[in-house]
């Protein structure tokens, strides 16, 4: 399972008082208006991106910064009354991470932005798409290409405001926005995405298809086959047409997964439509807030249906309002796999995970010693959360022995409807934890979230002994 870190990183930061807010991370996107033409004989996009964006920061912005992906350029840039507005567009490195490089579209403003206030700008750009698997990013094999083709944030196939820079970008959490997109392709390819769609026209051998977003979204993500649609219940996949057994099945179980997470955490707060998209292996399962993008292997194999447990766990989340986000609510997800294959398969792998992921973590702390120096709490800022699946997991693999199936799905139900709508930080939850467990978790919350006492207690105890060690304290 991919984290989406990349998506993670690219989100907008916001910056403190100064003469001068920068602007690369003082402008968010409220709203997209996506013209695009996927080339495929030509292998090439050509779109238009019309951008309304604010300035979130606490000083005037005067220029913007836009990242796109490297091998594309801008051919025009103008604001919302049409005029032509100065820009430049090297290609840059991250600060933090120089294998990977970007277009950054440096534009100046026709006047200054005062802090509160929104413009548009229109950005027509168009150039390959190839990935970033050389970067290190394996899952990043985004490209434009007759077997499969996709268009998302994690490759800058559009363009989105923010610095070459994974610690000024992740700083303030996930903007979001609403979008509006007109998606053309050769006739005979089907674009997907998780929004609802308004209608085709096709017209010489051309097809556009219109969609906008159903909720506030974080991140578009558009993929360009020669899709086979299934619908039933609130689900719709697009999966490829060699695909078509595993698609009845997943169709079956992504229905069967959301009525037990239903019956354990409530209803959604706002239940619309939720679209599933089949993905190559290997490009990365990813969730957005009424989609998944979905590895291959979960189609093919049924054993592989864990990762959409993973996925879908994600709907009942809350928006972490920590800055930068520690994201145990991946460790969540994670340990979620688990008790569904438990409960919706009836094969016991809840322990046996457990002891897996103790193994590695011990194994891990021996050769990365800051897995001894910085606590779960701090993942976000330290650029460490790829350790929260592992740790989060075994978290809520004691939590969860120690209080009980009912008590501990009440309490993640609990969190969700209680902070849902205006988001919650790790002590949020710690609290709320606090009061509804029927037994004490201090210990369990000192020892994996605010410190890493973990690190010593793996190093003599397997994953399923872990509850046992905080049982004789439990009950106070």
């Amino acid at each position: 399972m991919i984290s989406s870190l990349v998506a993670a990183a690219l989100v907008v930061a916001m910056q403190g008082p100064t003469s001068t807010v920068d602007s690369s991370v003082a402008l968010q996107p409220t709203r997209y208006e996506l013209d695009m033409k996927v080339d495929i004989p030509n292998e090439e996009l050509v779109a238009s991106a019309r951008i309304t964006v604010r300035n979130a920061g606490h000083a005037p912005v005067r220029s913007g910064s836009f990242l796109l992906y490297r091998l594309m350029r801008a051919t025009d840039v103008r604001d919302d009354a049409g005029r032509q507005l100065a820009f430049t567009q090297p290609v840059v490195e991250f600060e933090d991470n120089p294998t990977l490089q970007v277009r950054r579209v440096n534009i100046t403003l026709p006047r200054p932005l005062l802090p509160g206030q929104s413009a548009v700008i229109q950005i027509d750009y168009r150039g390959a798409l190839l990935g970033y698997a050389e970067t290190g990013m394996s899952y990043v094999r985004d490209r434009i290409d007759s077997a499969y083709t996709l268009i998302r944030l994690d490759s800058f196939a559009y363009p989105f405001p923010g610095a070459p820079s994974y610690r000024a970008n992740r700083i303030a959490g996930y903007p979001t926005y609403d979008y509006r997109a007109l998606v053309t392709v050769p006739d005979g390819f089907t674009v997907a995405n998780g929004g609802q769609l308004l209608g085709t026209k096709s017209v010489s051998g051309w097809t556009t298809f219109e969609y906008r977003n159903i909720k506030p979204a974080w991140r578009m993500d558009f993929a360009v086959a020669r899709f086979t649609v299934r619908e039933g219940g609130s689900v719709r996949i697009f999966h490829l047409p060699e695909d078509s057994v595993g698609g009845a099945r997943v169709l079956e179980a992504m229905n069967r997964t959301l009525e037990t997470y239903v019956r354990w955490f409530g209803p959604l707060r706002s239940a619309s439509q939720f679209t599933l998209i089949e993905i190559p292996d290997g490009w990365g399962s990813q969730a957005d807030v009424t989609s998944i993008l979905q590895a291959a292997a979960a189609f093919r194999n049924p054993k592989r249906q864990y990762e959409l447990y993973h996925e879908l766990s994600h709907l009942w989340n809350v928006t972490a309002t920590d800055r930068p986000a520690p994201r145990w609510n991946e460790g969540l997800a994670t340990f979620m796999e688990d008790i569904s294959t438990d409960s919706l398969e009836g094969r016991a792998t809840t322990d046996s995970s457990a002891d897996r992921m103790a193994g590695w973590l011990n194994g891990m702390v021996k050769t990365n010693d800051r897995l001894t120096k910085v606590r779960m709490a701090d993942y976000g800022q330290m650029g460490m959360t790829d350790y929260s699946y592992n740790v989060g997991a075994l978290m809520f693999y004691t939590m969860y022995r120690l209080m009980g199936h009912q008590a501990f799905t009440h309490l993640i139900g609990a969190y969700y409807q209680r902070y849902e709508a205006a988001g919650g930080s790790s002590d949020d939850f710690v609290r709320l934890a606090k009061q509804l467990s029927p037994v004490s978790l201090n210990r369990v919350f000192g020892d994996w979230l605010y410190s890493t006492r973990w690190t010593e207690i793996i190093a003599s105890t397997p994953g399923h002994a872990l509850p046992d060690r905080y049982r004789s304290t439990a009950g106070q």
